[in-house]
């Protein structure tokens, strides 16, 4: 049977005092309590610790040694509980992020949380919205960046903090407006960008190009070659991503797509206030 915490610490006392009635007094315990915590012990470990009669106590040569490695699990605990009351902004944070998000926002935001929370060490796991939630279900990383609208499963929350308008892009060569049938260049299935941009614009599957980008910065080049049309979000071009692509035109009066920019966590997460605060920061990036 595994021996309780208590008991062990009742050990630890024992080989420190070499006493039974010192070695409860330290513990706050009567004699007798003390008494039947080391003999429950013995049970659970199935080996005797101590000699003892009424003047003195001699620990076995197996007692000396669970006794020093009593010493050293109790240290550990003690590491674990200090780690579990640490504060949340000194503690080690892993945050996932969206690729088509993390290359405009992550500079500026973490300049932003080490600015409010040195003592906060980030990590950041970059990847697809769908296995950032199966990061969040596995419990291996504490929130992410994310864009909405998204299905969301049930267990997960989300905290949206600022529109991100995505404007249309075209080569100035090309006269048309309109999209036409297979000229829209998209990012690869499971970006969630793409399915913003056929959700908020009136484009059927035939408008879709048989070329597929797996980056923002290959869609822009590829647009830039006049091969097909696009949408590009505004971070990405407030980021400066056309700033050498004096081709590419923007209508900067397509502003009814867009996309809302927050974050997810695990429901009932007991820092949810304070993943929100740092969420906050996202808006001065």
């Amino acid at each position: 049977m595994t021996p309780s915490l208590k008991n062990l610490q009742y050990l630890i006392a024992l080989r420190k005092t070499n006493h039974f009635s010192k070695a409860a007094s330290e513990c706050f315990v009567s004699p007798s309590t003390f008494s039947a915590g080391i003999s429950k012990l013995e049970r659970d470990l199935n080996v005797e610790l101590v000699q003892r009669d009424n003047k003195h106590v001699l620990f076995t040569p197996i007692g000396k040694r669970i006794a020093n490695q009593a010493i050293s699990v109790m240290a550990e605990i003690n590491i674990l509980v200090g780690t579990a009351q640490l504060d949340f902004f000194e503690s080690e944070v892993t945050i996932g992020v969206i690729p088509t998000i993390s290359t405009y926002i992550l500079p500026n935001f973490l300049s932003n949380l080490n600015n409010h929370y040195p003592k906060l060490k980030i990590a950041f796991k970059e990847d697809t919205s769908d296995n950032l939630l199966k990061l969040l279900d596995q419990a291996k990383i504490d929130f992410a960046i994310f864009a909405f609208p998204y299905e969301l499963p049930e267990f997960i929350e989300n905290f949206q903090v600022f529109s991100d308008s995505i404007y249309f892009i075209k080569h100035k060569n090309r006269k048309k407006k309109t999209i036409e049938n297979g000229s829209l260049l998209l990012l690869e299935q499971g970006h969630c960008l793409r399915s913003h941009i056929m959700q908020n614009n009136e484009l059927l599957n035939r408008h879709i190009s048989n070329f597929s980008c797996t980056s923002i910065s290959t869609l822009v080049a590829m647009v830039d070659t006049d091969i097909g049309v696009s949408f590009l979000p505004k971070m990405a071009i407030d980021y400066g991503i056309l700033n050498h692509y004096p081709n590419i035109s923007i209508d900067m009066n397509s502003t009814k797509t867009k996309r809302d920019i927050g974050v997810i966590y695990r429901k009932n997460n007991q820092h949810e206030e304070n993943i929100k605060e740092l969420a906050s920061l996202l808006l001065k990036s």
